[in-house]
C-alpha cells in the first residue's frame, strides 16, 4: 500500500487546502459519527455497483478508506483497488484501515481526480461515496474519470440531494447563515450540494462523455449526535460548514450563544428531550448514479 506525497497538478487548490488544513483532520477525529451518515448510502451505492471478483476499481474521494476496504473485499485478492483523495490526514487513516484488514490489493494515492493521470482504460469500475461534488470543473472531472474506464466499464457514485431534503446538514448551516448574515453560496459551487439538481447532474455527465446515465433517489432516517449533547454536535457541524470562519471569529461567549440557539432550533428532531445525549433523528437523501460512456 502506497500513498503519493503530493497531490500534484491540482485544479482544486481551495478544496485541497480545505481538506488538508481543515476538513481532513476533523473527519478523522469524527470518523465514527461520519460513518453514521455516509455509511448507509455507501452500502446502497455498492449494491448498485456490484464489484465482482478480479475487477480493478478506482475509489474517488476515498477519505478514511472504509469504502476502499469494502471494495477490496468484493474484488478479492485477484482484483485491485486504488483509493484517491486530496487529504493526507484521511489517506493516512485509510492506510491504517487497509493494513488492519490485510488488504494487499489496495493502494492509495494523494491526487486530484479532476486532472490526475489515472491511466487510460485502467478500471472496470469508478466508484465514489460523496467524493465527486467538490470539483472546480465537473465536466472536466467526469471526462477524466471516463477516460480511466475500460471499454464496458461503469461509474457508480452517490451524491447529496438538495439541502431541503437533508436537514441534518441544512438546519445548522441555514441557522448559522441567518445569525452571521452570510450569503448562500451558488447551488452548483463546489461543495456537498453541487450535484443536487438531477437535471444538472445528468447534463454534466453527458457533457463529460457518458451516454448512459441512471439517477435513482435513496433516502435514509439517520440517528445523529447519539451520546453527546446537541450543542457539541452543533459545534462539529459549524466547524465543517460554510459558517466556520464567522463562528471561529465570534469568540467563546458568542460561540456558545450560537450553539445554544441552534441547538434549540433542533428540538423538533430530538429523540428524547429529557436525555441530553439521546441524539436526533433526521432525514437524509441522496442520488445514486450509474453512468456509462
Amino acid at each position: 500500500m502506497t500513498t503519493n506525497a503530493s497531490a500534484g497538478g491540482s485544479a482544486n487548490e481551495e478544496q485541497e487546502r480545505f481538506w488538508n488544513d481543515v476538513a481532513g483532520p476533523l473527519w478523522v477525529a469524527a470518523e465514527e459519527e461520519t460513518e453514521l451518515h455516509t455509511g448507509p448510502f455507501g452500502e446502497a451505492a455498492l449494491a448498485v455497483a456490484a464489484p465482482g471478483a478480479g475487477e480493478t476499481v478506482l475509489d474517488v474521494g476515498c477519505g478514511c478508506g472504509s469504502t476502499t476496504v469494502a471494495l477490496a473485499a468484493a474484488v478479492g485478492p485477484g482484483g485491485s483497488v486504488l483509493g484517491v483523495d486530496l487529504s493526507a490526514a484521511m489517506l493516512a487513516r485509510a492506510q491504517e484501515r487497509a493494513a488492519a484488514c490485510e488488504a494487499p490489493q489496495v493502494r492509495f494515492r494523494r491526487a486530484d481526480a479532476q486532472v490526475a493521470d489515472l491511466g487510460p482504460g485502467s478500471f472496470d469500475l469508478v466508484f465514489s461515496r460523496f467524493g465527486v461534488m467538490f470539483f472546480a470543473d465537473t465536466v472536466e472531472a467526469f471526462a477524466n474519470l471516463g477516460r480511466a474506464l475500460r471499454p464496458g466499464g461503469r461509474m457508480v457514485f452517490v451524491c447529496w440531494q438538495a439541502p431541503s431534503a437533508n436537514p441534518w446538514m441544512a438546519a445548522v448551516n441555514r441557522g448559522a447563515a441567518r445569525i452571521f448574515s452570510l450569503e448562500t453560496p451558488p447551488h452548483d459551487a463546489p461543495g456537498p450540494f453541487a450535484l443536487c439538481d438531477p437535471d444538472h447532474l445528468d447534463a454534466v455527465l453527458r457533457a463529460g462523455g457518458f451516454s448512459s446515465v441512471g439517477i435513482t433517489a435513496h433516502e435514509e432516517r439517520l440517528h445523529m449526535g447519539l451520546g453527546q449533547p446537541v450543542e457539541d454536535w452543533v459545534h462539529q457541524r459549524l466547524l465543517m460548514g460554510p459558517a466556520r470562519s464567522a463562528y471561529l471569529d465570534a469568540g467563546p461567549v458568542r460561540q456558545r450563544e450560537v450553539r445554544v440557539a441552534l441547538a434549540q432550533e433542533l428540538d423538533p428532531y430530538r429523540v428524547d428531550m429529557g436525555a441530553p445525549a439521546s441524539g436526533m433523528v433526521m432525514d437524509a437523501a441522496a442520488w445514486i448514479v450509474d453512468a456509462r460512456p
